[in-house]
C-alpha cells in the first residue's frame, strides 16, 4: 500500500522573524495567517508581506550567487 503522506510547508525563518519583530504577533499566528488558516484584513497583510519579503529574500540570494561565480 501507498501511503502518502502530508509535507508540512517550509517558511522562510528570517522573514517569519522580521515580521514577528515588525508586528509582534506569535510564530504560529503568522503561519495560520499565511497558510489561509485565519481570515481578516491584518492576515492578509501578514500574507502579503511574507510574500513580499520572501521574493526579496531570494533575489538577494541569488545576487550574491552570482557574483561569487564570476
Amino acid at each position: 500500500m501507498d501511503k502518502s503522506k502530508k509535507t508540512k510547508p517550509s517558511y522562510n525563518q528570517d522573514v517569519l522573524k522580521i515580521i514577528k519583530a515588525r508586528h509582534g504577533y506569535s510564530y504560529d499566528y503568522i503561519r495560520k495567517s499565511i497558510r489561509g488558516d485565519r481570515v481578516g484584513i491584518i492576515c492578509d497583510m501578514l500574507k502579503a508581506e511574507y510574500h513580499k519579503l520572501n521574493i526579496e529574500s531570494k533575489k538577494a540570494i541569488e545576487n550574491q550567487a552570482t557574483k561569487f561565480n564570476l
